[in-house]
């Protein structure tokens, strides 16, 4: 018997199955993509050949791309009704809050235990066993999973007792992550355009008014104009940034930022840049003249 499953295993769940591995925990995997397996098998995991066979393990973690990918594994499949007493679901993926909600109901009416733990950190972070990762659920629920969340973070933060209440929290983070990468880009803008070098103005600012991993990461990025490979697309920063705007009106809440921000991934990915780092947003940002700003 395995002690985790780990659903989902692209950039980011092969990241995680690893640092799982090397905490020593006995590691079983699963991907529609049978070719990503085949690494991590000889790294010692074992390959599952179905979802429903996902809990031979009492603790399941998914990393999977979006609500649809969610629902369609974990709540359309019928995989619950294979689950044992006691296991446990451990979602690491950024979804709504209503739908963390909803999965957390079905989950316990079949029940198994269902943790929110969306993270911080893109695929080096996740590499390096160094993400933060956001829990919410039961906080018997959440102890009996720590020390496999601890194998893969450098910090685990439990919010609350409710799993919607990490999702909302995630999306918030993604707002602030994109307001970032856009107010960096601004600035970048400004500067070349009145003819200082970008790595200057990313190196001061950075050491100076915005200090932080986000800042000088994206920045870099920005300054050599380094969009591929992605860590993190416009079409997902989108997904995000909609979620955080559906949440917030689900309370009555504008998000005037929020709203320019979609605008402005839904131009990056129109200008043909889905596939490449939202950090993309700063190659629109460059090309953007006076008269296109003020439509």
């Amino acid at each position: 018997m395995t002690d985790v499953t780990v659903i989902g295993t692209g950039g980011m769940g092969a990241a995680i199955a690893r640092n799982l591995l090397r905490a020593d925990h006995r590691v079983a995997v699963w991907n529609r993509d049978r070719a990503r397996l085949a690494p991590l098998e000889e790294a010692g995991a074992v390959a599952l050949e179905h979802p429903r066979e996902m809990f031979s393990s009492p603790i399941v973690f998914s990393v999977l791309a979006d609500d649809a990918a969610v629902r369609e594994v974990f709540l359309d499949d019928h995989v619950l009704d294979s689950a044992p007493a006691g296991a446990i679901h451990v979602n690491l993926a950024t979804i709504g809050p209503a739908l963390a909600e909803e999965a957390a109901t079905i989950h316990a009416d079949k029940g198994v235990g269902y943790v929110a733990a969306p993270m911080f950190g893109g695929v080096p972070v996740a590499e390096a066993g160094a993400l933060n990762v956001v829990t919410a659920g039961t906080p018997e629920q959440v102890e009996r999973v720590r020390p496999a969340l601890e194998a893969i973070s450098a910090r685990v933060w439990p919010v609350g007792d409710s799993p919607r209440q990490a999702n909302v929290v995630k999306l918030a983070g993604q707002v602030l992550i994109a307001s970032a990468i856009q107010s960096m880009s601004e600035a970048v803008a400004i500067g070349e355009r009145g003819g200082v070098d970008a790595k200057t103005l990313v190196e001061l600012f950075t050491s100076t008014i915005t200090p932080g991993p986000v800042y000088t990461n994206y920045g870099g990025r920005i300054a050599r104009r380094a969009y591929t490979p992605a860590g993190f697309t416009p079409v997902l920063g989108r997904k995000d940034v909609d979620l955080a705007r559906a949440q917030a009106a689900s309370t009555g809440l504008g998000l005037p930022v929020a709203d320019l921000l979609s605008a402005l991934l839904t131009e990056a990915i129109d200008a043909g840049h889905e596939r490449d780092d939202w950090a993309s947003l700063a190659d629109t940002q460059r090309h953007r003249d006076l008269d296109e700003a003020a439509r």
